[in-house]
């Protein structure tokens, strides 16, 4: 009787089950044993696959931020016509939709990650790393900002950096309370009010 194959490894599958695992868990209390049991493989396989728990860390950062927080930024510039404010209440939809999604981890991995960002067990390569994603995204969001002020769309004497602010703050706030079991209706209706209460915006 033949062997039967081996089963072939997809390490798409594989890094989406790990971006999970970190999570769900955290950097700290993601153990490489947490790892290979999740991916269905030993040690050695996980560190040819992705290098040591840090680099595996960067990787599923970057695919979440590319499958869950990249798409959903495309919402605040998209549909261009739509008036601004219901396009940041689209954005915010989309970030409720995906902390709230009972089929994946609560809350936000960058934000939790970044809260932890600041323990001894975390190197500092990895806290780094999340400062400039932090960076970026602020960056990000008050240059759609700016742009909209310049088309019309905000207030001429509207605070880019303030409103870029709030809404960071609003960002992390829900995904702490997602966390906490805060059900969707409960943070829209928290999105809904924090977005009436913005001044200045179409």
């Amino acid at each position: 009787m033949n062997a039967g194959r081996k089963r072939s490894f997809n390490k798409e599958e594989a890094l989406d089950k790990a971006t999970r695992v970190f999570w769900e868990n955290g950097y700290a209390g993601t153990s490489i044993t947490h790892l290979t049991s999740a991916l269905g493989i030993n040690k050695p396989s996980l560190y040819a696959a992705f290098g040591n728990k840090e680099q595996l860390f960067a990787a599923a950062m970057d695919h979440y931020m590319q499958e869950y927080a990249a798409k959903n930024m495309d919402r605040l510039t998209n549909p261009p016509e739509a008036p601004l404010r219901k396009r940041l209440s689209a954005y915010l939809a989309g970030i409720i939709d995906v902390i709230c999604d009972c089929e994946s981890p609560k809350g936000c991995m960058f934000v939790k990650s970044s809260c932890e960002s600041e323990s001894v067990a975390v190197p500092c390569e990895v806290q780094s790393a999340l400062d400039d994603m932090g960076q970026a995204n602020e960056v990000a969001l008050s240059t759609m900002l700016e742009a909209e002020k310049a088309r019309g769309q905000l207030a001429k004497d509207a605070n880019v950096q303030e409103i870029t602010s709030y809404l960071l703050s609003l960002t992390y706030g829900m995904t702490i309370l997602a966390g906490r079991g805060k059900t969707k209706a409960e943070l829209g209706a928290v999105a809904s009010m924090a977005i009436s209460a913005l001044p200045g915006i179409d």
